[in-house]
């Protein structure tokens, strides 16, 4: 008789262990997943500030960009070897960058991610407000997306508009 409960037991192990194994699993990858959108999505809106730029003046184009909460800050930058130390407030007060690359620090990394990358540069000067997902007390956005079961981060639309020969300046709609 107390062999069955040692089955019973070591079952109970067995099944908890194998569930964290994969809560573990499942969070890596939708974790992946959500910074590989966001890289997506990075790319795709460094090209349509490009695209602006090669454009004439005047011309202007809508980007809506959802940031998720692993992503730091999105900003317009000529230091691409230096990332910023403090950009809540920066967020928070809707500050302007202001440089010929625009840059992405995801919250656990020191390194940016720059297009075009460095050397290189964009031909316009980029002027643009700090963008980032700050935390669900910080921000309501956050907190309600999360409410409403929706994936965790900041949605921004973005107008992009050519204002003079060589600036491209960025608001938020």
């Amino acid at each position: 008789m107390p062999e069955v409960w040692v089955y019973i037991f070591g079952g109970i192990i067995v099944a908890i262990i194998a569930m964290g194994i994969g809560y573990t699993l499942l969070s890596t990858v939708i974790n992946y997943s959500q910074r590989q959108e966001a890289i997506s999505q990075f790319s795709d809106f460094s090209s349509n500030v490009n695209a602006v730029c090669l454009q004439e003046i005047g011309n202007s184009m809508t980007k809506r960009i959802t940031i998720p909460t692993q992503v730091r800050v999105i900003y317009a930058t000529d230091d691409t070897a230096n990332p910023l130390v403090t950009v809540v407030d920066r967020i928070k007060n809707q500050e302007l960058s202001s440089g010929n690359n625009t840059c992405l620090q995801f919250k656990d990394e020191q390194a940016l991610r720059c297009y075009p990358e460095p050397p290189k540069r964009f031909a316009c000067k980029v002027q643009m407000p700090y963008i980032g997902a700050l935390s669900e007390e910080e921000d309501i956005f956050v907190a309600v997306n999360k409410i409403l079961g929706r994936a965790s981060g900041r949605e921004y639309e973005l107008l992009i508009n050519k204002t003079s020969g060589d600036e491209v300046t960025i608001k938020t709609v």
